[in-house]
């Protein structure tokens, strides 16, 4: 897989990173030229010194042959017209865009960038979250996969200590029918949950529920009966 980025800040710097030891090619517009060579000495990466809004730097990148095009610039109007180039262009399928102006996003949306990232937003989401689940770990719901309206979260909970749940099979957990777990991890494992699976301390389960199901769910892994839901329980971080 290709990515080509545009910017060479600390975003795109950390995403170059990250994406080779992923095993990703990479190639890196930036137009300052000391974060350029900087980027060129320490990674293995193709580093075009320019504009990623030209459509000759572009070009340069190979940006026509492709699978991404990630725009992190600290300027929305560069990043709106890096990804409308690759996307008009040339073809590329999937474009990412940091927004650093929180207004700006809807615009990015109704105009065909498939991805828009904004700190605002993510950050609002996170401490959202953290006031509804403090103790279902952390991070505890995957937002970018549904709207907030959504009668349906995807969370994480885990496993903790003093649970009565611990030694369990799932066939002997009596779930709602509307919160399905949909994968357990153990020791940096991931493992698909049947039945049979038995529940073991720390365990880290994803589960897809209704929103209104949550308490009900997080005092099923504690292993506390329902009828007793509504008492305080100390719980692990």
């Amino acid at each position: 897989m290709y990515v080509v980025i545009v910017g060479g800040g600390k975003v795109g710097k950390a995403l170059v990173s990250e994406l080779l030891v992923d095993g990703y090619s990479v190639a890196l517009i930036e137009k300052d030229h000391e974060k350029c060579e900087d980027i060129a000495t320490k990674f293995n990466v193709l580093t075009i010194h320019g504009d990623g809004a030209d459509y000759a730097v572009l070009d340069s990148a190979g940006t026509r042959n492709a699978d991404y095009v990630i725009a992190v610039t600290g300027s929305d109007e560069v990043n709106f017209v890096v990804c409308q180039l690759a996307k008009i262009s040339f073809k590329v399928d999937m474009t990412l865009a940091r927004v650093n102006d929180s207004r700006n996003e809807s615009i990015f949306k109704k105009l065909g960038i498939d991805f828009v990232l904004t700190t605002t937003h993510i950050i609002s989401t996170i401490i959202h979250e953290i006031i509804q689940c403090r103790d279902c770990g952390f991070p505890f719901v995957v937002p970018t996969f549904l709207h907030r309206k959504s009668k349906f979260d995807i969370i994480r909970l885990i496993v903790p200590e003093s649970s009565k749940s611990i030694g369990k099979k799932f066939s002997e957990i009596q779930f709602p029918r509307e919160a399905l777990a949909i994968s357990l991890v153990r020791d940096d494992e991931i493992i698909i949950p049947y039945g049979e699976t038995t529940l073991h301390e720390n365990d880290t389960i994803f589960f897809v529920l209704r929103k209104d199901l949550l308490e009900e769910v997080k005092n099923i892994i504690k292993g506390i009966p329902v009828e007793d839901s509504h008492e305080e329980f100390s719980t692990t971080d």
